[in-house]
């Protein structure tokens, strides 16, 4: 009798094993398990996606949104133009062509609704019932309203573009020299390029390593080369890269080429920096003649005007 019952007790052992071992193989049990890894990883995705800027989170997504209902309607000359002008600005791609123009249509509504807003405001502090649409003062203001929304992020990308291509230009003679000193040195062109962008910070480290990313990828040196001034679009850098390819191309000197390249761009910084100093007292004026010399005025003329005031 215990035999039978321990043998009846292994055949129900091994059954619910291969029970265990047939459901463990199934796909249902794939699908389980993979729910289950996405449910214990979903609390950190949800902790990354709020870690991220409210721009990435809201704005981009939403700037998306309208650019699918005008998508239809974007000349693709505009759509090359945003993305140069994202590229060089340094926001590509990260913001795409098709989220900026979104947000340019988005601003531009938003703008419009707060004008309306504030002009109902104003028409009912006087007494209106509303906005008066047959005013073409008010009109006016709706056309400026939606032109200046839809200026607006491109007023603040051209600014983003402005302030990188001044970083480049601070950046360049000293990184221009560093790569002249290396290659002279004996370094090859790309190991010195890679020996500036580890001792530079900013936007032009972050070109030299594109370009060398690029290089590694397969693309040829000259190409990458003008990408990377593409992508600058600063003048002295792509002068610099003019040189420097056609110097390759023609089979010259790469290194007395980079010597004389970087001796201009230091006789240009230099007499760029002169011409900055030559304009700044022309705009000292205006700060001088609207703030200073009145508060000198003040105090200066003050007590004079006083005693004359009492003694008459």
């Amino acid at each position: 009798m215990g035999i039978e019952i321990l043998i009846v007790g292994l055949v129900i052992a091994v059954f619910v094993l291969l029970g265990v071992f047939v459901y463990r193989s199934s796909s249902k049990y794939a699908v389980a398990q993979r729910i289950e890894r996405v449910q214990e990883e979903q609390p950190q995705t949800l902790n990354e996606e709020l870690q991220k800027p409210f721009l990435q989170r809201v704005v981009l997504p939403l700037g998306d949104a309208v650019a699918r209902m005008f998508r239809g309607y974007t000349p693709s000359e505009v759509a090359e133009g945003n993305h140069k002008k994202l590229v060089m600005a340094g926001l590509y791609p990260r913001v795409t062509a098709a989220q900026f123009q979104g947000l340019s249509w988005f601003c531009a509504a938003l703008f419009v609704l707060l004008l309306l807003a504030l002009l109902f405001t104003l028409g009912s502090n006087s007494g209106d019932s509303g906005v008066n649409f047959n005013d073409p003062l008010n009109i006016l203001y709706l056309l400026i309203a939606l032109v200046a929304g839809y200026i607006f992020p491109r007023f603040i990308v051209g600014q983003k573009i402005r302030e990188r291509q001044q970083a480049i230009l601070t950046t360049l003679p000293y990184s221009i020299d560093l790569l002249s000193i290396s290659v002279e040195a004996g370094m090859g062109f790309d190991s010195a390029v890679g020996y500036t962008m580890r001792r530079i910070k900013g936007p032009l480290a972050e070109e030299f390593s594109k370009t060398l990313n690029e290089i590694r990828l397969g693309k040829p040196r000259l190409e990458a080369l003008e990408d990377l001034g593409n992508r600058a679009g600063v003048d002295e850098l792509k002068i610099f890269i003019t040189a420097v390819v056609h110097a390759s191309r023609l089979g010259g000197s790469i290194t007395n080429t980079l010597r004389v390249q970087a001796e201009s761009i230091r006789i240009r910084h230099r007499q760029r920096v002169q011409e900055m100093a030559m304009k700044a007292p022309v705009k000292m004026v205006f700060p001088l003649v609207l703030f200073i010399f009145p508060a000198l005025f003040v105090v200066i003329l003050g007590p004079a005007l006083i005693s004359i005031m009492r003694n008459l």
